[in-house]
C-alpha cells in the first residue's frame, strides 16, 4: 500500500473519531497533542480503528501517547507493519 494511501486512510479515521478535526486541513507533521488536541483516549481510538482498518496490530508498548508526536509517526507505523 503506497504511504499517500496509508495517509488517506488515517485521516479518515481521524475524521471519524475526532469530528473537531478537519482531515482536509490537517498538517500531518504538526504535533497533534498541540495543534488538534490529542489526547490518549482519542489516540487509542485512532489505533483501534487503524487496527482494523490496515489489519495490523499494535503492541500495547506502542499505545503510548509519548511514542507519537504527529499523524505522521502514526502512518510510518502502520507502513512498517504493513511490509
Amino acid at each position: 500500500m503506497e504511504k499517500s494511501e496509508i495517509k488517506e486512510k488515517l485521516l479518515e479515521i481521524v475524521e471519524e473519531e475526532m469530528p473537531d478535526v478537519e482531515a482536509d486541513k490537517v498538517d500531518m507533521g504538526a504535533s497533534f497533542t498541540d495543534e488538534y488536541g490529542v489526547d490518549s483516549v482519542s489516540l487509542i481510538k485512532v489505533i483501534v480503528d487503524a487496527e482494523k482498518t490496515f489489519d495490523v496490530k499494535f503492541d500495547d508498548k506502542e499505545l503510548a501517547l509519548n511514542k507519537y508526536h504527529s499523524f505522521e509517526d502514526v502512518a510510518d507505523i502502520i507502513e512498517e507493519k504493513l511490509k
